[in-house]
């Protein structure tokens, strides 16, 4: 179920609005509103490499896990939608990168060093080569362009593969550091969540 406002190009999931208050209320309005600016930043990224590659943007999806850029692949070619699905995570490692000389003279701002981490967070989550992440995306592009035409079913096929391999591997690892100690319960969810999304993509 969507809000839909078709002059602003949005749709926005019924349920990304409690999945938001939820993540206000699990981790406070700082870090909350630290970890959406990372966010935001990161579909910047994306937005920034449609615009280079002169890539249609058609819509952006809000959804609980956070938003989706959709553009048509049929006008873009594989190199650019390789980096169109690098792009994000670039501009977060690119935040990280800014951080860091802040954070060597002041060690003690928390604020900083928590978005730093949001922001390394969401880089290495999106590379994760899952289907429904950037990292499965860019691995199925850098694929076919080392493959014929004709092999891309079976490049599919293996990315499927890898992709629903690693998301169980992760969430299992998850699973059990959230066992033995204190790790996050809400990277637990978060993790299973996503490997929903890979069984049925």
């Amino acid at each position: 179920m969507y809000a839909v406002f078709p002059r602003l190009r949005l749709r926005v999931n019924l349920f990304a609005l409690p999945a938001f208050a939820l993540l206000f209320l699990l981790e406070g309005v700082v870090p909350a509103s630290l970890l959406l600016l990372a966010s935001l930043l990161h579909e910047c990224g994306h937005l920034a490499a449609l615009r280079i590659f002169h890539v249609p943007l058609r819509r952006v999806d809000v959804e609980p896990l956070g938003a989706n850029l959709v553009y048509d692949d049929a006008l873009c070619p594989l190199r650019a939608s390789a980096w169109i699905a690098f792009s994000g995570a670039f501009a977060n490692l690119l935040a990280i990168l800014l951080c860091l000389p802040f954070l060597w003279f002041a060690p003690q701002n928390l604020p900083l060093a928590f978005f730093a981490l949001a922001n390394a967070f969401l880089a290495f989550l999106n590379l994760l080569p899952w289907s429904c992440l950037d990292g499965g995306r860019l691995l199925f592009d850098l694929l076919l362009l080392r493959t014929p035409p004709d092999r891309a079913p079976d490049v599919e096929r293996a990315c499927r593969t890898v992709s629903r391999v690693s998301a169980f591997l992760l969430f299992a690892v998850l699973l059990y550091l959230s066992v033995l100690s204190a790790f996050p319960l809400w990277a637990l969810l978060l993790s299973a969540l996503l490997l929903g999304q890979v069984g049925r993509g």
